[in-house]
């Protein structure tokens, strides 16, 4: 019986504040719900419409909640233009198809050591069981050593190379490098003191040589190039625009010293990078033909990343940022970098070494030996179906990074059935026509363009655009607004407390118990 009147009670006192709260509330129609003055029809009408209204209302704000959660950030273009000239003119590396030069290799004995190993460099099917337990006594007698020896160097497959008008020596421009195509060369690389944490037997000094005047300095895509600089310097700047302000290089395929290739024909293939990226042109670099000129058009390309979306998660915004996830080997995040971690962790976790290509990210991991091979062959095929998709899964984009699209086309150096053309370049006058055609290869690498546009990443839907959003469409619907919560806030609590401490106080105590005595 008691709790019956209990609840009558709260239930009077709930009906009463509501009709208070109703008639002074600034949001719109409810003031007209428990207006005894109006028809019925009015208040039921009033009802439906702020019903409606706040079904509406929360529909809306509901799908801005989740684009501001599936689409946190947004690629827009940056209102500046870039000159050319404040990034580095990309790293180039260039491979020979051939891996091997048959004048060594013709020599080697079937079932030798050496044999072996070629079959390898060759990737040709072997059988390496018998030289399991291979050890080699020193470090020099290494499989990249074996690979240096036995393929050509730059300065064999460099006839010619002019950077910004200047015929430059070719190997004070370009550096041997071991990449997954074997023994490359590779120009406006960052020196490895700069990229890597530790050095290791196959890291090969990429930016000097005797007689190069130009310094090593440091760059990378958040803070760029040191503020001063030497008066030259790599990696090297673009120059500007046009065939003239880039690189022009010839090659000699040498194609009398062809042994194996590792694609069906002859050639080079060659790839257009970041300087601070792992090079890849096993899958990703692009073919020069011989007896062809061949002209990449670059076409540079700038991300950037606006600081307010470090507080997003890197899942959500789907970039990291350089400083947020540290390499084993690297010093720069970039996602080719961490990605070829992922496969040197791969390497060692199956067959308990790295391949002479990928980051020794342990000073003391065992580089792979022909003892390995068929465990590293083994774990190639199993690689190429995915098994360190795990790791490569958290090697998310930079937030800061300079990529380049090559724009290639390519002629033939001397037309079909045009014999007395000569092209151009006193270098080609010591070479017939036959040879041209079936050795050179001319490749120019330049911008087409002296300025470029960044993309900017940048928050889709900040907060304050998301109350902004959210408000106006309350404020839309039913005339939602700060007020009206400062209203619900006082009605339901605030003053639901004032009149709480007004009873309880010593005055109202007074007052009640000298009411007391007197009718007492």
């Amino acid at each position: 019986m008691w709790l019956r009147k209990v609840l009558k009670l709260l239930w009077q006192s709930i009906e009463r504040r509501s009709k208070e709260f109703l008639r002074s509330t600034s949001l719109q129609g409810l003031k007209y719900v428990w207006n005894n003055k109006l028809p019925g029809w009015v208040q039921l009408y009033f009802v439906k419409v702020f019903i409606v209204a706040v079904y509406v209302a929360i529909n809306l704000a509901v799908n801005v909640f989740h684009k501001w959660q599936s689409t946190p950030v947004i690629i827009g273009i940056s209102p500046t233009v870039t000159a050319i000239q404040s990034i580095p003119f990309p790293a180039i590396t260039v491979c020979s198809m051939n891996k091997a030069k048959s004048s060594i290799v013709s020599t080697f004995q079937n079932g030798s050591l050496e044999h072996a190993m070629l079959q390898k460099a060759c990737n040709q099917e072997f059988n390496y069981t018998r030289f399991s337990s291979f050890r080699p006594r020193l470090k020099r007698n290494s499989f990249a050593n074996f690979i240096f020896n036995i393929s050509h160097k730059c300065d064999e497959l460099m006839v010619s190379c002019e950077f910004g008008q200047k015929t430059l020596p070719c190997t004070d421009l370009f550096r041997e490098i071991y990449v997954d195509e074997g023994l490359c060369c590779v120009f406006n690389f960052l020196h490895p003191y700069y990229l890597y944490k530790h050095s290791d037997s196959t890291l090969r000094d990429y930016t000097s040589s005797k007689g190069l005047s130009d310094i090593a300095v440091d760059w990378n895509p958040i803070t760029g190039y040191p503020k001063y600089l030497p008066a030259g310097y790599y990696p090297r700047p673009g120059l500007g625009m046009g065939i003239y302000n880039g690189l022009k290089i010839v090659l000699n395929g040498l194609t009398d010293e062809y042994y194996c290739s590792s694609t069906n024909g002859q050639g080079f293939k060659v790839l257009l990078y970041n300087s601070i990226d792992q090079p890849r042109l096993k899958e990703s670099g692009l073919p020069i033909m011989l007896g062809h000129e061949t002209n990449y058009r670059i076409v540079p390309n700038s991300y950037e990343a606006v600081p307010s979306i470090r507080n997003i998660d890197r899942k959500t915004r789907q970039c990291i940022f350089s400083d947020e996830q540290k390499l084993l080997f690297y010093k720069y995040y970039t996602r080719r970098n961490c990605e070829a971690e992922c496969d040197a962790i791969y390497f060692l976790r199956l067959c308990d070494c790295i391949p002479y290509y990928l980051p020794l990210i342990y000073r003391n991991a065992t580089v792979c030996h022909v003892a390995h091979f068929d465990c590293v062959n083994r774990a190639e095929l199993g690689n190429a179906d995915g098994e360190s998709t795990e790791c490569k899964e958290l090697c998310l984009t930079g937030c800061h990074d300079v990529t380049y699209f090559p724009n290639a086309f390519s002629i033939p150096i001397i037309p079909f059935q045009q014999d007395s053309v000569s092209p151009q370049g006193d270098f080609f006058k010591n070479f017939s026509t036959d040879f041209i055609v079936t050795n050179l290869a001319i490749v120019n690498f330049y911008h087409d363009e002296n300025y470029f546009r960044s993309h900017v990443r940048s928050s889709y839907t900040g907060l304050t655009e998301y109350m902004s959003l959210t408000g106006g469409i309350m404020s839309l619907m039913f005339g939602f607004s700060v007020v009206f919560l400062a209203e619900l806030f006082y009605f339901i609590f605030l003053r639901s407390l004032l009149q709480y401490i007004q009873h309880c106080s010593p005055n109202r105590r007074n007052r009640v118990n000298m009411q007391y005595s007197d009718e007492n």
